[in-house]
């Protein structure tokens, strides 16, 4: 039975047509709780019933043309296992009563001796009973989808497949009707709501929701008040403000996902037209959304610490951990190809007088300045590393000598413009990868030795005798 309605189907199975009558009078006196009567005269006919619709209780005679007394409790009882029944016998036969109590019966009553009461106490304890084991079915389901999705939760560092993990759970729960599709979004520093899975959505939704505002269509609007948000009709709702090409009938719930009572994100489930949501099923919900919150929370933790790890708390360059992780995995594919492998090793002129002067502060927002401008003269494939104190280090892909030449030259001048100091630089590189990571930093670092000695201000080789004084450099 759904709690959100309190009338109660009834299935008569009574072949009589007076009996039948007689039962129907008896039923009109019962001032609740309300119901529906369905009345059939034949056991295959009560089967037919049973496949189609579901029943709060069954009212059957124990004798019919096409069945009589234990066949008959076995074949309804196998055809609905959870259904009270109700037995009217023509005659009392207490062995008989016996028995198909035993075999699971609600009540047995004998036709000619039950008033209105005493029906209607039987139906309404047969159907308190049924309610009774409805709801704990119902929230053994839900115990179990909790369980399982905070053992995923558990499980989960940077939410890959949770999502999927989600929706496979929740899916087992029939009554929540829900497609085979939904999104996380999370909460981006800018405030607005970025997508961060998706399982079973088209391009045109996933190009859709890539950025939604607080308060913008469903989503927004959970993420902006907090609160769980269900729509039964997308194409109905005014709420649901974003339309995209090929988007099919559907409702939504969309829960909001919360780490220490801060939304950190939304969770959308896509459902059949006509979603409607059991008190229980919202608690069980926002429960979940609590789950994902802290998976959230984690992965963004992660991330961070990760990013951390492996990057300058100052610069946000690539640190020497990261760099020993990237040099080795392009010298790879440099060896693999036979493709040119280039670094530049930098180092700020006079830092320690610059500290001295402005202060450490004012060098601290220098070294930010450079790795800024460092990041901006190369491409988005160059690793930028942050070497050593005011020591920098380019990692260049694909580029051969006289390129990685122009762009040190590029950087250097291009520093002076920006912060008004001087940097010197070392270049190594290799034609196929064959030189190992150490004998190119030794190289650079011979170069940028070099530069210091010669006057600083200057990039210089780490061939013998070339460097930016007599090399025709060329920007590539």
């Amino acid at each position: 039975m759904d709690n959100a309605s309190s009338e109660i189907r009834i299935l008569l199975v009574e072949d009589d047509a007076g009996d039948a009558l007689l039962v129907h009078e008896l039923l009109s006196e019962i001032k609740a709780p309300s119901f529906t009567v369905t009345h059939v005269d034949r056991v295959a006919k009560a089967m037919a019933q049973l496949r189609t619709a579901q029943f709060g209780v069954i009212l059957l005679d124990l004798s019919l043309p096409d069945g009589h007394g234990m066949e008959l409790v076995k074949a309804v009882r196998q055809a609905a296992p959870e259904t009270p029944i109700v037995v009217m016998s023509g005659q009392r036969d207490d062995d008989l009563a016996l028995k198909i109590v035993q075999e699971g019966v609600q009540d047995y009553c004998v036709k000619g001796h039950v008033d209105s009461f005493l029906l209607a106490r039987t139906l309404r304890y047969a159907i308190e009973r049924k309610r009774i084991e409805d709801a704990l079915l119902r929230r053994n389901t839900e115990l179990a989808v909790l369980f399982h999705v905070s053992s995923a939760v558990s499980r989960c560092i940077d939410m890959q497949g949770l999502l999927a993990d989600i929706i496979g759970s929740l899916a087992g729960m029939e009554i929540l009707n829900l497609k085979w599709q939904g999104a996380i979004l999370t909460v981006a520093d800018d405030g607005t709501l970025r997508l961060a899975q998706e399982v079973g959505q088209s391009p045109a939704f996933i190009e859709a929701h890539q950025r939604l505002l607080g308060g913008e269509c469903l989503c927004g609007l959970a993420m902006e008040s907090g609160e769980m948000v269900v729509s039964a009709d997308g194409f109905q709702d005014a709420r649901h403000t974003l339309r995209y090409a090929g988007m099919e009938p559907h409702g939504h719930i969309v829960i909001p996902l919360k780490s220490r009572e801060r939304v950190v994100g939304v969770l959308c489930l896509d459902t059949e037209p006509g979603i409607s949501v059991r008190e229980s099923e919202r608690k069980m919900l926002l429960s979940i959304g609590e789950q994902i919150g802290i998976a959230v929370e984690n992965a963004r933790l992660y991330e961070e610490t990760r990013r951390l790890a492996l990057h300058d708390s100052l610069t946000g360059l690539a640190n020497r951990r990261h760099l020993d992780i990237v040099a080795e995995s392009n010298l790879a594919r440099a060896r693999r190809y036979g493709t040119p492998f280039a670094i530049i090793l930098l180092d700020l002129d006079h830092f320690k007088r610059y500290n001295d002067t402005h202060g450490h502060s004012a060098g601290d927002q220098l070294l930010v300045a450079v790795a800024n401008t460092m990041k901006k003269e190369v491409r988005e494939t160059s690793l930028v590393v942050r070497y050593g104190g005011e020591e920098f280090l380019i990692l260049l892909s694909d580029t051969e000598i006289t390129a990685a030449l122009a762009v040190a030259e590029r950087i250097r001048l291009k520093i002076q413009e920006n912060t008004g100091v001087t940097v010197s630089l070392g270049v190594s590189w290799t034609k196929d990868g064959a030189s190992p990571m150490a004998t190119l930093i030794g190289g650079a670092d011979a170069a940028l030795y070099q530069a210091k000695n010669s006057g600083r201000n200057r990039v210089v080789s780490a061939e013998p005798q070339q460097n930016t004084e007599d090399q025709d450099v060329r920007l590539p």
